[in-house]
């Protein structure tokens, strides 16, 4: 069974279809500006010219704002408690921006889904599908919605412009974990690893580079 979720408002609203589940705090986003996350996609390459000319379609790395949730919990993180399990999370937000943090308004944006459950409401994203068989709770998150969400806001100037001192930072980090497994190379399944961490690591400074040239462009690629 399907349920079709509430939209968003501070107040409880009323539904015959009741999730087996208990009731969770509502939440919003964030993003910091070193928060990045490496993905792969499936994008269309031409090569080649007249008769020669191909298409096809090859994996390609793209850096992405690793956009975090955050729970509004009375009495974590400096939350004021309203009523019950009802916290107002002002206080909290204006930290957080002090930090460097961007605060990803859940009105504004329309990010959330509520349903209701006995004793409460059950909040989550929009992008986790929800369903109940046989009175179980089964839920997936479409990651790659989400991810082409997290891409949106950055390409509608939301985040701002990304710095690529944090890509590079990244890149550096993630360096020195096939360094580590030098010792064990002979050893397959770990030099299978190597080659898969250095694979990545190449299509990383791919990315940063391609990025000079192209900026924020790039990104189409992932929408085509």
């Amino acid at each position: 069974m399907n349920i079709t979720p509430q939209t968003w408002q501070p107040m409880e609203q009323k539904t015959a279809s009741v999730l087996p589940t208990k009731p969770n705090h509502p939440f919003f986003y964030k993003w910091h500006p070193s928060n990045w996350d490496f993905v792969y996609r499936d994008v269309q390459v031409t090569t080649g010219k007249g008769e020669k000319k191909k298409t096809e379609t090859v994996k390609k790395g793209f850096f992405i704002p690793m956009v975090r949730m955050e729970r509004v919990v009375p009495g974590v993180n400096g939350i004021r408690q309203i009523s019950g399990e009802i916290g107002n999370p002002g206080s909290r937000i204006g930290k957080l921006q002090q930090q460097g943090w961007i605060y990803l308004d859940p009105q504004r944006y329309d990010y959330v889904h509520v349903y209701p459950v006995r004793g409460g409401r059950y909040h989550v994203p929009k992008w986790m599908n929800v369903k109940v068989v046989a009175g179980h709770l089964i839920q997936k998150m479409d990651v790659e919605a989400f991810q082409m969400w997290c891409v949106n806001l950055l390409c509608s100037n939301i985040l701002g412009n990304p710095e690529p001192h944090f890509w590079e930072l990244k890149i550096h980090q993630d360096s020195k974990f096939p360094q580590k497994l030098l010792t064990q190379q002979h050893i397959p399944e770990i030099k299978a690893k190597m080659d898969e961490m250095n694979a990545t690591l190449k299509d990383m400074k791919a990315f940063v580079k391609e990025f000079e040239t192209r900026g924020l462009e790039i990104y189409q690629d992932m929408r085509e």
